[in-house]
């Protein structure tokens, strides 16, 4: 039991650690990097989705408990969203993706969903 502590003192201590070696290698680095505006969007805009699941899944499963994290998702989903509307103008250019590459993207990710969606009928069934 005594160890405990101990083990989160180092896990902090190596958090901190790799925190400072973070800061130092983007301030060597040469060329500041834009921020492009439209991941932000695109980051809200799921965040957004993820919020809104969060918060109507204990309706979805007739629970009283409400899950306040998808509150906490709702929230960063609409300020994340602003923020890329916002800077619309500060875009960055769209990368062009080779027809085969879309196609078999467009095929992983409904396979993704369909694996989804039966596991968490799955998971209502047998709860």
């Amino acid at each position: 039991m005594d160890s405990i502590p101990w083990i989160l003192v180092t896990i902090l201590v190596i958090v901190v650690l790799l925190a400072v070696v973070m800061v130092v290698v983007v301030r060597k680095r040469k060329q500041p990097r834009r921020l492009d505006y439209r991941n932000y969007f695109v980051m809200g805009v799921v965040w957004l989705a993820i919020g809104v699941s969060l918060l109507l899944l204990p309706w979805f499963l007739h629970e009283e408990v409400s899950l306040s994290i998808g509150g906490f998702f709702l929230v960063m989903g609409v300020t994340y969203t602003i923020l890329g509307l916002v800077n619309k103008e500060k875009w960055g250019k769209q990368v062009e993706v080779p027809g085969t590459t879309t196609r078999n993207m467009m095929i992983a990710i409904i396979v993704l969903a369909v694996l989804v969606v039966v596991v968490g009928e799955l998971l209502v069934l047998y709860r």
